[in-house]
């Protein structure tokens, strides 16, 4: 059994995974970023190419990440035929507002409010995002008397949402078929490009995500957000048949309450970063990439493999 991906994202942590779980691994690159990626050993086949739709001919098993979207697109992923781990209805789901908004309003879980132009007040902040997973990039924060100059000319899809002065925190999850289990693996903050506006405050700096940090959360907070996750598990169940296998991630900011701004419907960047949590459920060192990995094992000793891919 030959795992496979793509080389951005989380690609490291799911090659490295699969080489702890045993399995052989097949990592498409392209050209330019072949050195990195051959110095590593952890591609067992480099399929170099500029060309990554490659991959959706591939006979392994194909584990998706944050990168899919982008370099496939979301019909060519729906419609080939390679087996892909999770279900790859799910990943659509993170890529609009009008589909985020309905899973996290199904689950219950509170969100930030989104406010329309004729709400804008000249002296309150608020926060433009742009829709689907872009990395921060273009997002921005612009008191209200300044929004109308900032908003002309601006061509993507966006929109305006309060400003929570908080903490933001990304929550990880994976939740196995296999053991009808949802595990909490860790929770990270993002190191955007504008924080350094601290250090240098001369203009506004974007948000463009560079990197990410673990977290570990006080921990009445773990069981609020666990309750998050399981009301999650449930309302994709029934929006996308037959819902979450694997991993996900929940993102919120926090300011003595969470508000959702979103969520991420594969294994999510942040993952990266060092998380302990998963010791709570397997008494060793999991990152996401391994689980992914075990949870594969798990299905084919059963002879259920056809229950975590798609």
């Amino acid at each position: 059994m030959i795992l496979s991906t793509i080389a951005s994202h989380s690609s490291l942590q799911i090659l490295l995974g699969a080489k702890e779980e045993g399995f052989r691994t097949r990592l498409y690159v392209k050209p330019e970023r072949k050195a990195f990626y051959a110095s590593t050993g952890l591609a067992d086949e480099l399929v170099t190419t500029k060309d990554m739709s490659a991959i959706l001919n591939d006979d392994g098993i194909i584990v998706p990440h944050g990168s899919f979207v982008a370099y496939l697109g979301l019909e060519a992923i729906e419609n080939a035929e390679a087996r892909f781990f999770g279900n790859r209805r799910f990943l659509k789901w993170e890529t609009a507002f009008e589909l985020q908004d309905r899973a996290l309003d199904e689950a219950g879980i509170p969100r930030v409010r989104v406010i329309k132009p004729e709400e804008v007040e000249p002296e309150e902040f608020y926060f433009v995002r742009i829709e689907g997973p872009k990395g921060g990039s273009g997002h921005f924060i612009a008191r209200g008397e300044e929004l109308e100059e900032k908003l002309e000319g601006l061509k993507e899809p966006h929109r305006i949402e309060e400003f929570i002065p908080g903490v933001y925190l990304y929550v990880h999850f994976f939740y196995s078929p296999i053991l009808e289990r949802l595990e909490l693996l860790g929770v990270d903050e993002r190191v955007v490009i504008a924080d350094g506006n601290a250090r240098w405050p001369v203009k506004p700096l974007p948000y463009t995500i560079t990197g990410n940090v673990g977290v570990a959360l006080r921990e009445s907070l773990l069981p609020r957000l666990y309750d998050y996750g399981l009301a999650f598990v449930e309302a994709m169940r029934k929006l996308e048949p037959p819902g979450i296998i694997g991993p996900f991630a929940l993102h919120f900011a926090y300011d003595g309450a969470f508000r959702a701004i979103g969520f991420a419907s594969r294994i999510d960047g942040g993952s990266n970063a060092l998380h302990w949590y998963g010791r709570l459920y397997w008494r060793e060192p999991m990152s996401m990439g391994r689980r992914i990995a075990r949870e594969i094992n798990l299905a084919l000793k059963e002879e259920r493999l056809e229950e975590v891919v798609s």
